[in-house]
Parts: C-alpha cells; sequence; structure tokens
C-alpha cells in the first residue's frame, strides 16, 4: 500500500478524528491545511489534493485552506468540538503536546499495529531529522511533513553597489553587521526579519542556537531559558541592529511587510523562511 493510500484510509497526520472508518463506496475526508508564507502554496496544495483524489476512487479528499498555524488548530479544534472533526489536519509540530494533552490527538500506534507495522518501520519513508515532530513521549501521534529553516536572502545589486562579493555573503554576526551598515542608505535598510508573532519567537530560536547554546531542554519541552547568555546574547545582537548599528528599523514588521520591502529595494537583506524560497 502506498504512503499516500495510508494516509487517506487512515487519517495518519496530525489525526484529530476519534474514531476509525471504514472504506465503503469511496470515503470522503476533510484536509484542514495552513500556509503560514507568501506564494501559491494554497493552490499548490489544492492541486495535490486533486491529483491524489483522480489517482485513486477510494478515499476523496476535501482540502479546506485554514490560515495560518494558529488558525488551523483553534478551527480544527473547535470542528472536533462540534462534532465534525477534521479526518486529516496539517499543523505546527508545536502543538503536538497541547493537543495530546487537551485530548484532541490520539495515539497512531493502535493504528500502526493494525496495519502490521511499526513505528519505526514507518518512519523510515521519513527525513530522519523530522521523526521527532512527530512523537510525544515515544509514541506517534502525527506524520512528519515538513520543516522550515531561517534563510538569509539578499540583493546582489545591492552588494555590488556597497562593493562587497555576492558569491560571499555574511556567514557571522559580525559579518553580517559590517554588510548591513555598508548597505544601509538614507531610504533603504541593511537588514529586516520579522518581529511578529511567533515568526520572531522562531528566528530567536535560530540565533540563540547559532550563538552556541540552548533555548530549551530537550528532554522536558516545557524549560525554556529565556535569561541564558546565548539567549541574551541573542537578543542584544538583535537590538544593536537597531539601537546601535541602526540598520534595521524600529517597530514591528510583520513577514509579509518584510517581503515587500525587499522586493521593492528597501532592504538588501532579510531572514524569512525557506517556505518564501519559490516566491521570492
Amino acid at each position: 500500500m502506498t504512503m499516500i493510500a495510508r494516509l487517506g484510509k487512515s487519517a495518519l497526520a496530525m489525526c484529530l478524528a476519534m474514531t476509525p472508518f471504514a472504506v465503503s463506496a469511496q470515503t470522503r475526508i476533510e484536509f484542514f491545511f495552513p500556509v503560514p508564507v507568501e506564494g501559491k502554496l494554497a493552490r499548490e496544495m489544492t492541486r495535490l489534493v486533486k491529483l491524489y483524489n483522480e489517482s485513486q476512487k477510494e478515499v476523496e479528499v476535501t482540502a479546506v485552506y485554514t490560515g495560518g498555524y494558529d488558525d488551523t488548530k483553534l478551527k480544527a479544534q473547535a470542528a472536533a468540538k462540534a462534532g465534525k472533526p477534521p479526518s486529516v489536519v496539517l499543523m505546527s509540530a508545536n502543538f503536538n503536546v497541547d493537543l495530546k494533552l487537551s485530548g484532541d490527538i490520539i495515539s497512531l500506534e493502535p493504528m500502526l499495529k493494525a496495519e502490521q507495522t511499526t513505528r519505526e518501520a514507518f518512519l523510515q519513508d521519513f527525513w530522519p531529522a523530522l521523526h521527532a515532530n512527530a512523537t510525544v513521549d515515544g509514541e506517534l501521534y502525527g506524520v512528519p511533513f515538513h520543516n522550515s529553516t531561517p534563510l538569509l536572502y539578499y540583493n546582489v545589486a545591492h552588494f555590488k553597489e556597497a562593493g562587497l562579493d555576492p558569491g560571499k555573503p555574511p556567514r557571522t554576526w559580525a559579518e553580517l553587521v559590517d554588510a548591513a551598515r555598508k548597505l544601509a542608505k538614507a531610504d533603504r535598510h541593511g537588514f529586516l526579519m520579522p518581529a511578529g508573532y511567533d515568526y520572531l519567537g522562531w528566528l530567536m530560536e535560530a540565533l540563540s542556537l547559532s550563538n552556541g547554546g540552548r533555548y530549551f531542554n530537550e528532554e522536558y519541552g516545557g524549560e525554556v531559558y529565556y535569561d541564558s547568555p546565548s539567549m541574551l546574547g541573542a537578543a542584544r545582537f538583535l537590538e544593536d541592529l537597531i539601537f546601535k548599528h541602526k540598520v534595521m528599523p524600529q517597530g514591528v514588521t510583520e513577514a509579509g511587510g518584510v517581503s515587500t520591502a525587499f522586493f521593492a529595494g528597501k532592504t538588501s537583506m532579510m531572514l524569512l523562511s525557506t517556505g518564501s524560497l519559490s516566491f521570492i
């Protein structure tokens, strides 16, 4: 049985349905999905669902675009409380523990056993680095689907204009500051990154890790290190970009505003998700 067929029949991706359903003439299920980044991802997801529906006659999937990650979580929980939970929901892995504690998702281990497979065998189809996203307390509660990574995007023309080599972008914080100061002009920022919820928190995690530290206890996710030297150093770095080096504007700029500024030539470098790559 193919992975897609298995997902369709057992509703294995972030399952909110509490009871299994039998495959009769044609099973009809709803698939809630978010698109928290720019681009044509909603249209592409709808195309993939249509492609899947046309590939077989056992399961018919209705794709429902539900906004961002948080919107999707709230809508899925509301639908479940109303007695009409979606069969499959794509959402942030950050919600797994919360959803388990609230009783909105169940372990998929019984479903794997019913299909005469194991968690280890099932996860072999997925990139190893994503396995932890789908497990809680040693049991499978979802299907690893994707992960985002912060990327530094930069304007090649601006680099050349400032005497910087586009083939050698900044690789350290010090190099980033140096390049941003050379790129900044009266009508242009040297660097920009989103500061809205919860984009900024995710980027601060990356900065803290790149500063050689941890931002949470890997063995217990409820222990978060807001005052560790690595996190404080990351916060000071961000503060200095704004007030000391003056290469980044004050205030909250959402992700859409960051990419808009980049396209308009109002910032030379920006930090955004891999999810924006094809759009950019």
